[in-house]
């Protein structure tokens, strides 16, 4: 399965250098948003695909899908996350079971 990531240019390049399979950077603009929709349609469409990345902003400027697979997780960006250290752990806890520790 694959790792997709969807955001802005920054984080997108951070999650390429990282190994991340597919990446893809938007502007933050209405035209952009909408090829956001589109792509992450196709993301949760395809069966190859079993997580998907996407930043804290965009995920509030689009409407997520509610589907099991693939999982979808909400990352910060660069100026940090917008729900705080304490929700990050219990996100990242409930999708892989895993508890992160400082």
């Amino acid at each position: 399965m694959k790792i997709a990531v969807l955001g802005d240019r920054d984080t997108a390049l951070g999650f390429k250098l990282a190994g991340a399979h597919e990446v893809y950077s938007f502007e933050d603009s209405p035209l952009e948003m909408e090829r956001l929709r589109n792509k992450l349609k196709e993301l949760v469409e395809r069966g190859d695909v079993g997580i998907i990345l996407i930043t804290e902003k965009f995920a509030q400027r689009v409407e997520l899908p509610d589907v099991t697979i693939p999982i979808i997780l909400q990352v910060p960006d660069k100026s940090g996350s917008r729900f705080g250290e304490e929700a990050l752990r219990e996100i990242v806890r409930r999708a892989i079971g895993v508890e992160l520790k400082r």
